[in-house]
């Protein structure tokens, strides 16, 4: 457990690092498809928040895009990640990886596991053990549990000297 702990730290390590990599030099992936380019995000790099024009022009940029305060507008919608363009199958495509990833794992898991433990603690087994035991005594006309279950010559006491010498306080 604690070394898939570490290595799923490792990798979150990893990605984290990728992803400030990615949002420090302005990275973009180059779409190879005939989409339409999408107005969703406004691009810009380190140098252009350095520059002072470049940042005025940068922050109208900004307060024009986010001007319009309608959670539904097309502008103000934060993308899921599968599919920017198309609302629709961008939510059915998380909710459906959502499902298939994490839902249905999660309770065939909890499923396989609860019915793996057919016998846990070996309560059923326990319980046959004692019945056995019960029905070999009853044939042999024994009772279920015997006076002296152990012999009594193989257990050895204290002296009466020894149990006064000890400070035994006994409350009833």
């Amino acid at each position: 457990m604690a070394t898939f702990l570490r290595r799923t730290c490792r990798l979150h390590q990893q990605m984290s690092g990728a992803r400030r990599y990615i949002q420090r030099h302005s990275l973009r992936f180059v779409s190879t498809s005939d989409k339409k380019e999408s107005n969703l995000s406004i691009p810009f790099t380190p140098e252009d928040i350095a520059d002072e024009t470049k940042r005025k022009e940068l922050h109208k940029r900004l307060e024009e895009h986010f001007k319009d305060e309608d959670l539904n507008s097309p502008k103000n919608r934060i993308p899921y990640g599968y599919e920017e363009n198309v609302p629709e199958v961008d939510k059915f495509n998380y909710h459906t990886v959502w499902w298939f990833w994490f839902v249905i794992p999660v309770i065939v898991g909890i499923a396989i596991f609860n019915f793996s433990l057919n016998d846990y603690g070996l309560r059923s087994w326990s319980e046959r053990e004692a019945r056995l035991v019960m029905e070999e005594r009853e044939k042999k006309g024994l009772p279920y549990v015997e006076k002296n279950y152990i012999d009594p010559s193989m257990i050895e006491l204290p002296s009466e000297e020894d149990i006064e010498a000890w400070d035994v306080k006994i409350k009833i």
